[in-house]
């Protein structure tokens, strides 16, 4: 399994000779290190092949399977959390070729389809199965105890579309038909009967619910308030959910007059909108933030990891995301812990912006991580007095650094869509591509030297470097010489 994918960022001399903690400390004085971060993508493979197996009872939590017993004792109580750091532990599964470490979490979600029935009845009188921001190995889908964070209303949407992200990478029809379409469906069913029709736009919206774990100023009162109608975070995923569900139904044949249904509430979901500061809004309505500095930005996986904002479908809002990641991170006190840093490193991937993505990583590695290149969640951040170690930094920016190489948003495989100046030469191979494409790439003096593809079934395919796209056909299991010489036909045209 380890030896599935290789990488090569390039060298920097003697630096492999090093130990870590001096490498990290020439990282923190603003030096670079190619081969540290290519060991940073392996260690992130590393751990979830050592902690996420077919026969695991149970997926990666927030320490994945090394409790060292601090998390444990802080309120998370190193549970899964479902407002995004469970689902940074298996970003990684997929495009790192290691499918099958995906099996515990879908397990997981199995678990949470039958427990978050009972609590789509009881609490909110609605068909189907939900789930908000936590849960643990009994299946907890009731919501958290707390205002600001457990009644995120969206939490087991989010999770339960990594099982659709297993299908688009596999394109195993039998998971799709027994496992995760009915999980997608029901999840679906809840939101038809509990979303509600706004008073004047007539929008479908969720709620009362909240954007995790962030808090807004109210209008009429002037102090902060965390739940609202509608957060755009609830709207992102309610939108990726319907449209999960629209095309497995069509691929399996089922469901046709239901699918119809579906399709007629996603178009009366609000819009993503851009709010007075330019930015992202992250509410309904544009309300300031309470806390300026938060380490969430719930709003912006509408960029990543849904496909709802791009540089090249959506530049307005591509750059009102970045309006909101500049923001963020420009406030004094900004709360930069592992996981936020991750989610930079994909963020600035996704906006095609290799120098920003190559600085951020190099932030997670010498500031989020210690020597053993554990990351953690910084001390003085969400109530823990020391630095707590959690994976998600690990698996997040293992993740990160794979977005910056391949992205196969779309019907569409990038070839090395965020390489950044400090990686001119080098190789990536065996990354996977969404359709069951797998992908090696070479570089040489900062351009694409060469690249092969080898697809599990026939398709066709665009192959994009830059700002060119080829079309080719691929054969079953034929493995595909990408000639590099069309894109600098096409550059020059």
């Amino acid at each position: 399994m380890y030896r599935r994918v290789s990488l090569d960022l390039g060298q920097r001399g003697d630096l492999a000779k090093l130990p870590i903690d001096e490498r990290r400390k020439r990282l923190a004085a603003g030096g670079d290190d190619p081969e540290l971060c290519a060991l940073f993508f392996q260690y992130g493979c590393y751990l979830t092949i050592a902690g996420s197996r077919e026969d695991s009872p149970l997926p990666l939590a927030l320490q994945g399977i090394w409790n060292d017993g601090l998390a444990a004792g802080m309120e998370w109580t190193d549970d899964f959390h479902l407002d995004i750091n469970t689902q940074q532990n298996y970003w990684l599964c997929e495009v790192g070729n290691l499918s099958e470490c995906h099996a515990p979490l879908a397990a997981l979600v199995e678990t949470l389809h039958l427990s978050g029935a009972r609590t789509a009845r009881e609490m909110y009188g609605a068909e189907g199965w939900v789930a908000h921001v936590v849960t643990n190995a009994w299946g907890y889908s009731a919501p958290g105890w707390g205002l600001g964070w457990g009644i995120f209303v969206t939490g087991g949407v989010w999770i339960a579309l990594e099982l659709w992200e297993h299908y688009r990478f596999t394109g195993d029809s039998t998971f799709l038909r027994e496992k995760a379409y009915p999980v997608l469906r029901d999840a679906a069913r809840f939101f038809l009967s509990y979303m509600v029709e706004h008073p004047t736009k007539k929008w479908l919206v969720t709620g009362p619910s909240n954007s995790p774990e962030n808090w807004f100023i109210a209008p009429d009162t002037g102090k902060p308030c965390s739940d609202s109608m509608g957060p755009t975070c609830d709207r992102v995923l309610v939108y990726s959910l319907f449209s999960a569900c629209m095309q497995a139904s069509e691929l399996l044949g089922l469901d046709e007059k239901w699918r119809a249904q579906v399709a007629g509430a996603r178009d009366r979901l609000a819009p993503l909108q851009v709010g007075k500061h330019d930015q992202l809004q992250e509410w309904l309505e544009d309300f300031d933030e309470a806390e300026p500095n938060h380490r969430h930005t719930s709003h912006l996986i509408a960029l990543y990891p849904e496909d709802q904002i791009s540089p090249d479908k959506t530049p307005v809002l591509a750059a009102a995301a970045r309006v909101t990641i500049e923001r963020r991170i420009h406030q004094a006190n900004w709360e930069d812990t592992e996981w936020s840093r991750a989610n930079l490193v994909n963020y600035y991937a996704r906006l095609l912006d290799p120098e920003a993505a190559h600085r951020h990583l190099l932030g997670l590695i010498a500031h989020a991580a210690d020597d053993s290149l554990l990351t953690y969640s910084r001390g003085g951040v969400a109530g823990a007095e020391n630095n707590i170690f959690a994976i998600d930094g690990n698996t997040a920016g293992a993740a990160g650094i794979a977005e910056m190489l391949l992205q196969s948003h779309g019907d569409v495989l990038h070839l090395l869509p965020g390489l950044p100046p400090a990686w001119p030469s080098g190789s990536v191979r065996g990354l996977r591509g969404r359709g069951g494409i797998t992908v090696s790439i070479y570089r040489r003096d900062g351009r694409l030297s060469s690249a092969t593809v080898k697809a599990d079934r026939e398709t066709d395919r665009a192959i994009r470097y830059r700002s060119r796209t080829a079309n080719v056909h691929l054969r079953q299991g034929t493995e595909h010489a990408i000639p590099v010489a069309m894109f600098r036909e096409l550059e020059a045209g």
